[in-house]
């Protein structure tokens, strides 16, 4: 099968696209033929080792042999042992970890749920990881029903999203951060007021916000706690730069730590994908109430293209590769 392999960190001209065996399922996995594989700047922290403290956990000095992409979408292939539900040629998306970008990959079944009918394996694969990280920050900081939400970020990956999952959570007003440019886009998909931070600062809106879902990290909590309500919650979803040691965790650290002086309480996001919780999300992209906004999709053979121009991070929403 053709899928693309790394074996040292560094960027997507490390990549090769190759020939490699068909992965075998082990107790409790599922093999998916792929359709398409939903790319996110988890990918590229990992074939990159950044932050460095990434290293640690797949591998301090060399990753090994390693097949990019964590998020995939296609049709069940083969059942390991164990595994109930499920059926050769069942449509399923989920979370892999790895090895989504190759014509065949290996998804834990707790980690995979069906894709609706009316639901494309593009739309399948550009949702899990973003979605589940949305909705995760969102349901640990407390839910959304009847709050005032906060997005900033809005327009990225998991930024687009959480505008929709606050708002079918129930949140009684959602503002969202982005660049005038995708101002429409982020109407289109409920915000119901875009600050424009070219134009205006955050911390100038002339309104308070029960939860602020932070993905980009680029405002301290000491200053944004101007608008977050004494009893309200900042979500701590990432962040931009933060050097090759902690990179993105930098900002997470630096608002638990500034917590106590700001007085207010700091949720750090997770992911986890489970069934459950990809089984809820795919019923609302059925529903018609959750939908990614992919602005490109490219073939396979275009990976190191796709790559780049994911850790550009000009994204509006996501970037597909078109694996079959």
């Amino acid at each position: 099968m053709k899928a693309v392999t790394y074996h040292s960190y560094g960027g997507p001209e490390t990549h090769e696209l190759r020939d490699i065996p068909v992965p075998e399922p082990g107790e409790g996995e599922v093999r998916i033929r792929v359709r398409d594989s939903g790319l996110n700047p988890w990918d590229w922290h990992i074939y990159r080792g950044d932050p460095w403290l990434a290293r640690f956990s797949y591998g301090l000095f060399t990753p090994g042999e390693r097949v990019v992409g964590a998020d995939a979408a296609g049709e069940i292939d083969a059942l390991g042992p164990g595994v109930d539900g499920w059926e050769v040629g069942d449509r399923a998306f989920g979370f892999l970890g790895f090895g989504a970008c190759a014509e065949y990959a290996i998804a834990k079944a707790s980690r995979v749920a069906r894709i609706p009918d009316a639901v494309s394996d593009a739309d399948a694969a550009a949702i899990p990881i973003g979605a589940i990280t949305a909705l995760g920050g969102l349901e640990d900081g407390g839910g959304c029903e009847g709050r005032r939400v906060l997005v900033i970020g809005a327009s990225g990956g998991v930024g687009h999203l959480a505008v929709q999952v606050a708002r079918v959570l129930g949140a009684s007003r959602v503002v969202a951060v982005c660049s005038g440019s995708n101002a429409a886009m982020l109407r289109d998909l409920g915000a119901d007021r875009v600050i424009d931070y070219t134009r205006e600062s955050v911390l100038d809106c002339g309104e308070t916000f029960d939860v602020v879902y932070d993905t980009v990290g680029t405002t301290r909590l000491t200053r944004l706690k101007r608008i977050i309500e004494p009893d309200g919650v900042y979500l701590a979803a990432g962040g931009l730069g933060g050097g090759p040691l902690l990179g993105p965790a930098w900002a997470i650290f630096s608002a638990k730590a500034v917590a106590p002086v700001a007085r207010r309480r700091v949720v750090v996001v997770g992911t986890e994908p489970s069934h459950e919780n990809l089984t809820r999300v795919a019923a609302w992209m059925a529903e018609g109430r959750l939908h990614p906004v992919v602005q490109e999709t490219y073939p396979l053979e275009r990976s190191a293209e796709a790559f780049a121009a994911l850790e550009a991070q000009h994204v509006a929403g996501k970037v597909v590769l078109q694996v079959a």
